[in-house]
């Protein structure tokens, strides 16, 4: 009997090695993308800021509710405060401010003009996340030089209200600036 495969090579299509690197990068890149979709967002808040830490007095809390919310009525630009106990694991403080950023929703829809103040007490961290619609008012150089001058010297004395008063007068007064001059 003759083979039908008489002269034939046999090649494969997919060696073995070929078909186990690119299992291996699939689940790598699969397993990256779970560790970051794992991290969990807490409700949308009610207010303009949120202290999930108990550091701020409840006065404090209310009146820059109250001073952001009008500012809103004014201008259409949301500014949300959120001071946390601590980050999620394996997350950074950048990251974990965009997620919240864009889980929200912050700012006015389809103009996406809002900012995030997101403070981590035990971490000791915090980042100012600002939407499209205001990058060209809180540039990243303008919310670190708000970050690094204004709030985290009053972070590290421990003075929380001072900061987050210092903040939203900083916010407001980068973003008012800047339609002055527009």
């Amino acid at each position: 009997m003759v083979s039908a495969f008489a002269g034939r090579t046999k090649t494969m299509k997919n060696p073995p090695i070929k078909t186990a690197l690119f299992f291996l990068l699939l689940s790598s890149v699969l397993l990256t993308n779970l560790q970051a979709a794992d991290t969990l967002l807490p409700v949308a808040p009610s207010k303009y800021v949120t202290d999930n830490a108990s550091v701020l007095k409840a006065n404090t809390t209310d009146r820059l509710s109250g001073q952001l919310a009008d500012f809103y009525h004014r201008t259409a630009d949301e500014l949300i405060i959120v001071i946390d106990s601590k980050l999620p694991k394996g997350v950074s403080i950048g990251e974990y401010a965009r997620q919240l950023y864009d889980g929200w929703k912050i700012g006015q829809r389809g103009r996406d003009t809002g900012a995030l103040l997101l403070i981590c007490t035990q971490e000791h961290q915090g980042r100012i996340h600002a939407g499209r619609g205001l990058a060209a008012k809180l540039t990243e150089d303008v919310c670190k030089k708000i970050f690094t001058e204004t709030i985290a010297p009053r972070l590290d004395t421990g003075d929380y209200d001072g900061a987050c008063k210092a903040a939203v007068n900083a916010l407001i007064a980068a973003v008012h600036d800047s339609r002055a001059g527009a």
